[in-house]
């Protein structure tokens, strides 16, 4: 999943929504879109969104339903071979209404799925139907090997420095006679020769950062075993566990009866700030307004946020398309992709129905010119996909900078930015949150693109794209290139050099449905 940790600076609540020109803000002009599109009759939009899960009692969220089931009773009522998928599906879902919640990483499970049958060969050895397979194993190798490299040399202080965390956050516990605690409640210590390294060792830890000593310590464990596992996974292939839960073939894609309707197991919180943003009711005075006004969630649960499988994207994407979206935002990506053949036809089966797909450039900072990030804008062969947008996360001068820090960039392969700096959206109940990613950038673009749908129904989904890349604001200041310290005009880092905006996007809208 593409969402990062929200940043300390609080601009103005709902800045993104805000317009240059009359706020001061690089928002997306939202309510000059709605200006242009008063008196305007819009029709309902269906929008997937492909997640880890959704609050499917949410109060601000308007569900979709399959009109062909009927919830709770156990049944295909619609003959579609899934049972009680009333408000979308759960790929990632055992038989007994259990949920996947073990994530293993596409490069660990890639280079023992092929190991044996390609070792020791080169590209000349390898079968023409065989060369992707053989690339991304190679691939999936040197990661892995970059990964053995990068903790070996640190793995000692890390375990070191663990013992350490454990034992003074046990002596804490004890001081201050609870079991979990923050920066707030340290400053109710007396700051003596004994405990000052220790009380200064843990506001460090703390600074900036609104978590506890649990919430920490979870991290540190999380990112502990990752190291861990990363001196092992040369040697060591991945226990199959979403096959064993789930009683399916991981890599066969003919297989496609499986899952279950559970969607709030597990990590919902993430699709439902998702779709709060491309769609929370607006001007019902809870919660968040969305961008779209007439559209209809349908949540489909097909990524726990690492590495999701092929196999459950391509799914996802065709029972979407099967099941009336007209826009599908997927709010993840990876680095490894060994059946994007998979993918590839799900999306050119989009594209045949008329469908739009965004997707999060990712948060790594990084350049995906250079490194692959998938699902892609093109297929194996070269092929262009002109229903599907890439999108990085833009932010503002009041949240560090006009391109988020942490996001992905690339002149040719990522398409618009998109806010995704301090972005206020839904989790449970009422309750909101301010977070940052391009997760909650790509559906900023989709619920734009929704709009779009209900607005303007003649436009096909090629158009959306293309209007949504061209009638974006440029920004004709250098920008800070994400991951170093150098200028940039912001033509560098994506494709269309701008971003996007809403009342340009309708505007453009009206021209070509005239």
């Amino acid at each position: 999943m593409n969402l990062v940790q929200a940043q300390s600076l609080k601009p103005r609540k709902n800045w993104h929504y805000l317009d240059y020109k009359e706020d001061g803000y690089y928002g997306i002009s939202l309510n000059q879109a709605y200006a242009l599109l008063k008196g305007r009759k819009s029709e309902p939009v269906i929008v997937a969104v492909i997640d880890s899960g959704i609050d499917t009692l949410h109060p601000d969220i308007p569900l979709w339903h399959n009109p062909g089931e009927i919830p709770g009773n156990g049944k295909d009522d619609d003959g579609n071979g899934l049972k009680d998928d009333y408000y979308g599906w759960n790929y990632l879902g055992a038989p007994d209404g259990s949920n996947l919640s073990v994530s293993i990483s596409d490069d660990w499970r890639t280079y023992h799925r092929f190991k044996t049958q390609f070792e020791g060969k080169n590209s000349a050895q390898i079968p023409k139907d065989q060369q992707w397979h053989y690339r991304e194993w190679k691939r999936a190798h040197q990661k892995l090997i970059d990964s053995y490299d990068s903790a070996s040399k640190i793995i000692d202080n890390l375990r070191t420095n663990w013992d350490i965390a454990n034992r003074s956050n046990n002596i804490l516990k004890e001081m201050l006679k609870k079991e979990e605690f923050t920066a707030k409640d340290l400053d109710s210590l007396p700051v003596t020769t004994a405990n000052q390294q220790l009380i200064n060792m843990w506001k460090g830890i703390f600074a900036g950062r609104e978590i506890n000593n649990t919430s920490f310590l979870k991290e540190f464990s999380d990112f502990k075993k990752e190291q861990e596992d990363n001196l092992i996974k040369l040697t060591t292939a991945p226990k199959d566990e979403r096959g064993e839960l789930l009683k399916d073939d991981d890599y066969d894609i003919t297989k496609t009866k499986y899952g279950n309707s559970n969607l709030t197991g597990v990590s919902g919180y993430h699709g439902t700030s998702v779709s709060s943003i491309i769609g929370a009711l607006r001007n019902n005075g809870i919660g968040i307004d969305g961008i779209a006004d007439n559209v209809k969630i349908m949540m489909i649960r097909g990524i726990l946020g690492k590495d999701e499988f092929d196999k459950d994207v391509a799914l996802s994407i065709r029972y979407a398309v099967d099941h009336g979206a007209k826009v599908i935002n997927m709010s993840f990506g990876k680095y490894i992709s060994p059946d994007k053949q998979w993918v590839d036809d799900a999306i050119q089966y989009a594209l045949s129905k008329d469908v739009v797909l965004v997707h999060a450039a990712g948060n790594d900072a990084s350049d995906n010119d250079a490194a692959d990030n998938y699902p892609s804008s093109s297929a194996i062969d070269g092929t262009p996909l002109p229903n599907l947008i890439q999108v990085g996360a833009s932010g503002d001068t009041s949240v560090g900078g006009i391109i988020a820090s942490f996001s992905n960039y690339g002149k040719r392969t990522v398409d618009v930015f998109a806010p995704g700096v301090e972005i206020n959206c839904a989790i449970t109940g009422t309750h909101t949150q301010r977070a940052s990613g391009t997760s909650l950038a790509s559906p900023m673009v989709a619920g734009i693109a929704a709009l779009l749908r209900s607005y303007f129904p003649s436009l096909k989904a090629p158009e959306i794209v293309s209007i949504l890349k061209k009638s974006g604001t440029a920004i004709d200041v250098p920008v800070i290139k994400p991951g170093t310290n150098e200028k940039v005009m912001l033509p560098e880092l994506c494709n269309s050099g701008k971003i996007v905006n809403a009342a340009g996007a309708v505007k453009m809208a009206m021209e070509l449905s005239k």
